[in-house]
């Protein structure tokens, strides 16, 4: 057996040896202004962003829900037949508890994966878990963030194949999972060229929307706006100038900035276009534009150079009253 004279030869070994990256945890914003890059939002069922307080009343009533019914199931059977049989059937109530939920803490990996915009990482992840026994509410959120993720990396066809799926099980609910699933659908039909599909996505869309949703519909109204190159199919200026109030006010979405930005410069205000594109930037933790709106891109490209832009400028800049 060789005998190393010193560390040298350890160091080297160890150099070879590949080291995965370490896992993200699992960072939920406080609210959809505060959400920086590394964190998701945690949404209620109809799109409500849920505040920090709203966050742990939600796992305090999961956890006590399945509290409540272990103890109850055990009580009952205990009331019923004997002591040993509400032992057993409260055991078998958790063990069915823990059965559902064994997968949760990979499905939080994954998701964590994807607020650090580790997009290929968490497709992976999300792709391992796909059917793989978890409840049904998250399953449907892993398929429908896996059809947005296809298409953040450039891969539209896959990304609506996979959320026709999840529309087709949801049909008209209300649910946030319908509207996430709608948007990577209009999304992709946009990248493909398929505009009054897109549009009729869009017409979907219901009101009044939580913040959320309301988030997501500005997203797909701007990109077929853009696509179809007809910014008279936007709402009117004074509310265009309230969708860029509300953008300037997060720290994150930066790609909606862009497209106001376009749609600002196509009505003629090249100050507020201007202003909007800088201050995109420092919103874009990882840039999806060359993938899922090239031509966006390309536009903020020649634009920046034309009005003599630089990114770091907007570091520290205060929003727009």
């Amino acid at each position: 057996m060789r005998v190393m004279a010193d560390g040298k030869d350890e160091e080297r070994t160890k150099a070879l040896v590949p080291v995965a990256a370490p896992q993200p945890p699992l960072r939920l914003a406080a609210s959809l202004e505060a959400a920086r890059a590394g964190e998701l939002l945690a949404v209620d069922r109809r799109g409500r962003v849920l505040s920090r307080a709203q966050q742990r009343r939600v796992v305090a009533g999961s956890w006590s829900l399945m509290g409540t019914v272990v103890a109850g199931t055990g009580l009952l059977y205990g009331s019923a037949f004997s002591p040993l049989a509400g032992m057993i059937a409260a055991a078998a109530s958790a063990g069915y508890f823990a059965f559902r939920m064994r997968n949760w803490p990979r499905y939080r990996a994954a998701m964590a994966l994807v607020g650090e915009s580790r997009w290929e990482d968490a497709h992976a992840a999300l792709l391992a878990l796909d059917g793989a026994g978890l409840p049904r509410l998250c399953h449907r959120s892993a398929r429908a963030t896996l059809g947005a993720l296809d298409q953040l990396l450039g891969r539209p066809e896959a990304a609506l194949e996979r959320v026709n799926g999840v529309l087709a099980e949801l049909g008209d609910s209300l649910s946030v999972i319908r509207w996430q699933a709608a948007t990577v659908r209009a999304a992709a039909l946009v990248r493909l060229g398929r505009l009054d599909e897109a549009g009729r996505e869009r017409d979907r869309f219901v009101t009044p929307r939580p913040d959320y949703v309301e988030l997501l519909y500005q997203g797909v109204v701007l990109a077929i706006a853009f696509a179809a190159d007809a910014p008279e199919s936007l709402p009117a200026t004074d509310a265009l100038h309230e969708w860029a109030r509300a953008g300037l006010q997060r720290s994150k979405f930066g790609e909606t900035l862009v497209s106001l930005a376009w749609a600002f410069h196509r009505r003629g205000d090249d100050d507020m276009a201007r202003h909007l594109l800088l201050e995109s930037a420092s919103r874009i933790p990882r840039a999806a534009l060359p993938m899922t709106q090239p031509g966006l891109h390309a536009w903020a490209e020649q634009r920046r150079a034309a009005w003599g832009l630089d990114a770091g400028e907007a570091q520290g800049s205060e929003p727009l009253d």
